[in-house]
């Protein structure tokens, strides 16, 4: 048995694990009368066997996040554009910069902003700054760069981080919300306590339309740099609500001791993988692009943001 577990991912033997919990939430749930949550430990516990024997996703049924724990500290609504003292480009140095990244060219032109108040990046085919190909965008918050003069980016250390989106379909994208430290850069990393990433949402860039992982999302830690000892654990692939469609929202709580995530306010994983991080993070919004992208048959295709928000645990 122990050779069957080293063969088999994290994320498949924490199904597993879920598993074996689902009698003792299912009677749980009976004595609360929670019939609605019942019923769906059904379609749990054949979601969780896939998860386990194929790798499949699952649709989060765990418990809700009590907000009543948290303060609202920082936010974007983007009702009015964003703060170009808080935000600035990622992997392009400067508001009128273009640089490659993968397959698309990265330029701040990709984002506009609806009339009811949501960011969009928006990725195509156009003939752009560095002539004909594909265009998308990244944009972040870190504190450490300063190309405007006037940057003052955001940071935080634990708490709960969120976003309200829709996310561009199809092949090739690969729309993101995620957590990272400069500290990702260095040799050692201590595991995670001195540098990790945190991936809050992230998509395969092979979904498509036919797909057992079409309208799910993956959530993920990095540690140990990004050279020869880089490490990573997928938390799992876990269904959304019609995400291409519907704002769903999707989130990570981060203190001392653990990573619990969550989509639609829905625990999904919890994980403590490689030590957490104990310095703050910063955010980061963005729209990768790889080969996959010429099978798309939806662009131009836009990751449409309603809010991010962060907040700090009360005293």
């Amino acid at each position: 048995m122990r050779n069957l577990f080293s063969m088999i991912s994290h994320r498949q033997l924490s199904s597993f694990y879920d598993l074996l919990a689902l009698p003792g939430r299912f009677f749980s749930l009976l004595a609360q009368g929670d019939f609605k949550r019942v019923l769906s430990l059904f379609v749990a516990f054949f979601q969780l066997l896939g998860a386990f024997l194929f790798d499949t996703p699952v649709t989060p049924y765990k418990d809700k996040i009590d907000m009543s724990r948290f303060d609202l500290v920082w936010s974007d609504e983007f009702d009015n554009g964003f703060d170009t003292s808080i935000w600035q480009g990622h992997y392009v140095y400067g508001d009128n910069d273009t640089q490659l990244r993968d397959t698309a060219w990265w330029n701040r032109d990709q984002v506009s902003f609806t009339d009811d108040g949501c960011l969009q990046i928006t990725v195509e085919y156009k003939d752009g700054p560095k002539g004909e190909g594909y265009y998308s965008y990244g944009m972040e918050t870190n504190p450490n760069k300063n190309y405007s003069g006037s940057h003052t980016g955001y940071e935080q250390l634990y708490g709960y981080f969120e976003i309200s989106c829709i996310l561009p379909k199809g092949a090739g994208i690969n729309p993101a919300f995620w957590l990272l430290t400069d500290g990702m850069w260095a040799d050692d990393t201590d595991g995670g306590v001195s540098g990790a990433e945190v991936d809050i949402l992230e998509t395969n860039t092979g979904y498509t339309d036919g797909g057992s992982e079409f309208g799910s999302v993956i959530q993920t830690i990095h540690i140990d740099s990004y050279e020869e000892a880089h490490r990573m654990e997928l938390q799992g692939r876990f269904y959304a609500d019609d995400p291409y469609n519907k704002f769903n929202t999707y989130g990570v709580e981060w203190n001392e001791n653990e990573y619990i995530f969550y989509v639609n306010g829905v625990e999904t994983a919890r994980t403590s993988f490689g030590g957490v991080c104990q310095v703050p993070l910063y955010l980061i919004i963005s729209v990768g692009v790889d080969e996959n992208i010429e099978r798309n048959e939806f662009l131009p295709a836009s990751m449409t943001v309603d809010y991010v928000r962060c907040y700090q645990y009360k005293q």
